[in-house]
């Protein structure tokens, strides 16, 4: 009660002039309000409708009027309020930008559905099948090592969601249960560029023949859904020379997800021994 006391005593010493004059604004609209009123109902010649249109206009006026004279009369005292309040907001966000950034992450994901759980998805240097989705981060099982390997590592990392604000998310099942998959192959220019094309085709062929069909009846289905254009799922080869001793097969093949390892290393195994028939065993 005691402090109670003492602080209406310092509002009083304080802002005596702002209390006084915040009053007699008050009492004065008060006056115009009533007055207004028994002009309003002692006039019975005017139409109900009009008075009721006048008093409704009245009473909006004299609110606004008594919010802006409140506002003028206490102007500096709200100025030092808001720029204690906008100081405070600055350090707020400064402190927790990493926090705001990883809620808008996780808003941008789910915005634009960038992935699920169960996708495997990579971001920067991170790939993964997603475990976990929360508001400030995201759990997968890595998948590797190195971006061409298709391997659970057995790791799980987790990343914050700010990494979605700078980096593009590359979602590899994207087309569901069947995926466009790419070898590269470096090789040495002491096998002929269009030897090591056939053999690499013959052996794709081989081991792709059987998931061709229902990889392109499920391409079409997919083509339909989301009205996007899909490759062609027959095997295809391109070549790209690295440099003076070294040119790189590119072997692009659609196969179930699922399969992806060891359809590939059954690929490149038959293509070097074909390559290579000669080769010591060790």
């Amino acid at each position: 009660m005691q402090d109670l006391l003492q602080l209406i005593h310092q509002l009083r010493t304080d802002y005596s002039h702002e209390i006084v004059r915040s009053l007699m604004l008050i009492a004065v609209l008060l006056l115009i309000r009533l007055a207004v009123g028994h002009i309003l109902s002692s006039n019975v010649s005017v139409p109900v409708e009009e008075r009721r249109r006048w008093s409704v206009s009245t009473r909006n006026v004299l609110f606004i009027s008594g919010l802006a004279g409140i506002g003028m009369i206490w102007a500096e005292e709200l100025q030092t309020i808001a720029v204690s309040m906008l100081a405070f907001a600055a350090a707020l966000i400064l402190a927790t930008k990493e926090l705001i950034l990883c809620v808008s992450g996780f808003v941008v994901r789910h915005a634009s559905n960038s992935y699920s759980l169960g996708d495997h998805i990579e971001v920067g240097t991170i790939r993964g099948r997603v475990v976990d989705i929360g508001l400030l981060s995201t759990t997968v099982m890595e998948i590797g090592p190195q971006h061409n390997a298709h391997q659970m590592t057995g790791r799980a990392l987790t990343f914050p969601n700010s990494l979605l604000l700078s980096n593009a998310v590359i979602r590899e099942n994207y087309m569901g249960d069947y995926v466009m998959h790419i070898i590269n192959i470096p090789m040495g220019y002491h096998i002929p560029p269009t030897r090591a094309q056939r053999l690499l085709l013959e052996a794709a062929e081989q081991h792709c023949q059987q998931h061709v069909e229902a990889a392109r009846e499920h391409m079409e289905r997919m083509a339909e859904r989301y009205l996007v254009d899909t490759p062609s799922v027959e095997p295809r080869i391109g070549m790209q020379a690295v440099d003076e001793k070294r040119y790189q097969l590119i072997l692009r093949i659609a196969i179930p997800a699922k399969e992806r390892q060891r359809i590939e290393q059954a690929i490149i195994h038959q293509f070097m021994e074909q390559c290579y028939p000669d080769s010591p065993a060790k």
